[in-house]
């Protein structure tokens, strides 16, 4: 682990605070409302590496517990971890966070992860309790610990993989622009990652979590999400295939790509065994899901009992907000990756 802070350590922070000057060419911070427009006009490009990314992670997610709001939880406490070391202007690389044998997590406070994710109290503590009964936290005196299983649960090497592989062609796009400098490979992106992973993990947090509370919050729990989140993969591979035939045109921002898709109308749908496969949600459960976004009026099914997204599906006004509102945050945490990344006082050796 990184010592605790001293004055050559608060160097690595200070690029961070400088404002862009045309007379600093050391370091300037990148603007993450540049980030989002250059994004947004070339969004058919990163969607693909974004959705692996997602199901990776979501589909990992599941799998830990066969529930959703018990990884969610689960993630939430890291990151609480993760929030301690950056007080302490400390961090661990990947090697060293996942060879800990406990990690402390000095307190769970109910009432206010409750507020913060948007699941009742009662709930929370079903989920805790369970965490306890799993031995995944355990109590040592009055403090909290993860005890080593988390390590077995929560170690995202696919997921690292699909981000260096998402943030390597969003840098390939954002180096065209003059105000960014060179593009980074997706091994310098891994490798970095790797050495400051909490720092960066704790960043992927900040934004994944409040993204999937407001998908859980929409959609009513984040089975439902993922059911109609395969669907829209399957419909957007579909456009993507129309759009490199030039047979439809190519979207120029996020909110025209979220408009094509979900007027597009694929010559296929997605059955129930597909979506099962693709979200590793047992098929049974597909079944409810789908029949509950169709009474929704979120998606449709053809004859053949595949299933498409609505044209016009209920709250389109919300969900739109939600959407774009996602697309802003993601903007905001790559424009933090790389800014660290560009910071020369965060070397990988």
């Amino acid at each position: 682990m990184s010592k605790p802070i001293d004055l050559k350590t608060v160097n690595i922070f200070e690029p961070l605070k400088k404002k862009p000057s045309f007379e600093n060419k050391i370091f300037n911070t990148l603007n993450s409302d540049e980030v989002y427009e250059v994004l947004s006009k070339n969004s058919n490009e990163t969607v693909t590496l974004w959705f692996k990314l997602q199901q990776a992670w979501c589909n990992n997610a599941y799998n830990t517990f066969k529930d959703y709001d018990s990884y969610l939880i689960l993630v939430y406490l890291i990151n609480t971890v993760f929030q301690k070391y950056s007080d302490r202007f400390q961090y661990l690389s990947y090697t060293e966070f996942y060879e800990k044998n406990e990690l402390l997590i000095d307190k769970i406070n109910l009432i206010e992860i409750s507020k913060e994710l948007n699941i009742p109290k009662e709930t929370i503590r079903r989920k805790v309790n369970f965490l306890q009964n799993e031995n995944i936290i355990f109590r040592k005196g009055k403090a909290i610990y993860f005890n080593r299983k988390i390590t077995e649960l929560q170690r995202p090497a696919n997921s690292k993989k699909f981000m260096a592989n998402f943030l390597e062609k969003t840098s390939q796009i954002l180096s065209k622009e003059t105000w960014f400098g060179r593009a980074f490979s997706k091994e310098e992106i891994e490798a970095f990652i790797d050495k400051y992973f909490t720092i960066c993990w704790q960043h992927w947090f900040r934004m994944q979590i409040p993204f999937l509370v407001r998908h859980r919050s929409f959609f009513g729990d984040l089975e439902t999400w993922n059911v109609w989140g395969a669907i829209g993969i399957s419909q957007f591979t579909d456009y993507s295939k129309q759009v490199k035939s030039r047979v439809v045109e190519d979207p120029t921002t996020y909110a025209d790509l979220y408009l094509h898709l979900l007027r597009h109308t694929p010559k296929n749908g997605i059955n129930a065994s597909s979506i099962s496969e693709i979200s590793t949600i047992p098929r049974a459960t597909v079944i409810r899901k789908l029949k509950y976004l169709t009474k929704e009026k979120l998606v449709t099914k053809n004859k053949k009992l595949e299933y498409m997204l609505l044209p016009s599906p209920k709250n389109i006004k919300s969900f739109e907000e939600n959407y774009m509102h996602n697309q802003k945050h993601k903007a905001g945490f790559v424009t933090t990756i790389f800014d660290l990344m560009k910071n020369s006082s965060f070397k990988v050796e």
